[in-house]
């Protein structure tokens, strides 16, 4: 593999979207005031619903994430792990007393370590996927959301990106969003979302977004995060912990000087399931952490030349990650 320079895994990464999403979205209707969000982006769905008053509030978000080495399912061979960093600078605009606007902006980095095994011959994803050089995310994304009345709210949104490996070019990316929360009771809200995602050289991806939740008592809850959910507990005002799990998928280019793809395109998707800590830090702290440790499961890596046509298609076996993120509000 062609290592990046050491100072490119300290650049910062983009909300994605959809992207990467993803992407995704998750709205939430509280006492009437809704919003909405992209995957990657949970917090700012409750900054907005939580906000009060007509000025702006920003945010950045930072973060870093592990996934260690893993075997290609296949009788090819070959490992995977990857490392990845990234930022999302947030802006919330209130519209009005029911209307918000959410802008993010985001640049991240993602670093594959594919190894082939040795004597390995022709197209396979480790072959190819040896070649990689870093990829660059650049993406901006807008999420306008509204309650109806004191029950019901719906959002909406999208964004444009770019993603791409090496000096790869043509690599716009982008992605649209929308659905609505109702709230059935004080602990239960339900709704529906549906979220579309633009893939390099492949069709899009139509994923469902459901909105729920769900206070089970003072301690337990469950929610939606983009396409997957979470199981919540409140240790205390301050620290939180639970499991989650969500799809989760990255498109990019490939650099024209790859040998065996050149100007190709690749989908890697999979599900992290993982054990987190949420620490906020009191009532009138503005900053947060976040870690996590999980395993992604259902892992694949689809290659596809620069006609559009699928030429490798290779699962991944399970592999352990861990992340971690910082939170600051202004």
């Amino acid at each position: 593999m062609r290592h990046c320079a050491p100072d490119a895994l300290f650049l910062i990464r983009s909300a994605v979207l959809a992207s990467i999403i993803a992407a995704s979205g998750t709205v939430h209707a509280q006492d009437g005031a809704q919003d909405g969000a992209q995957d990657g982006t949970e917090d700012e769905v409750k900054q907005i619903a939580e906000s009060e008053g007509p000025g702006m509030v920003l945010s950045l978000d930072l973060t870093g994430r592990f996934a260690a080495k893993a075997d290609f399912d296949s009788t090819s061979g070959g490992t995977i792990e990857s490392t990845s960093f990234g930022a999302d600078l947030g802006i919330m605009i209130p519209i009005d007393d029911r209307a918000r606007l959410m802008l993010t902006f985001g640049v991240g980095i993602t670093d594959y370590d594919i190894t082939p095994p040795v004597g390995a011959v022709g197209t396979t994803a480790a072959t190819v996927g040896t070649q990689f050089d870093t990829v660059m995310e650049y993406t901006f994304n807008g999420m306008y959301s509204r309650s109806i009345n004191d029950k019901t709210s719906f959002f909406v949104g999208g964004g444009v990106g770019f993603a791409a490996e090496g000096g790869g070019s043509d690599a716009f990316i982008w992605n649209a969003l929308g659905g609505f929360s109702h709230k059935v009771n004080p602990k239960l809200s339900v709704g529906l979302g549906v979220g579309v995602f633009s893939r390099i050289e492949d069709d899009i991806l139509i994923l469902p977004l459901p909105q729920i939740s769900y206070q089970i008592d003072d301690y337990w809850s469950i929610g939606s995060k983009g396409p997957g959910a979470r199981l919540n507990y409140k240790w205390s005002d301050e620290l939180e912990m639970g499991i989650q799990a969500m799809f989760d998928g990255k498109s990019f280019r490939i650099d024209d000087d790859n040998t065996l793809v050149p100007d190709g395109a690749v989908n890697i998707s999979g599900v992290p399931v993982s054990y987190y800590l949420d620490y906020k830090g009191g009532e009138t702290s503005r900053v947060s952490v976040f870690a996590e440790v999980g395993v992604v499961l259902g892992a694949s890596m689809e290659v596809l030349n620069s006609m559009g046509n699928t030429i490798i298609d290779e699962d991944i076996d399970p592999s352990v990650f861990v992340g971690a993120g910082l939170k600051i509000e202004f």
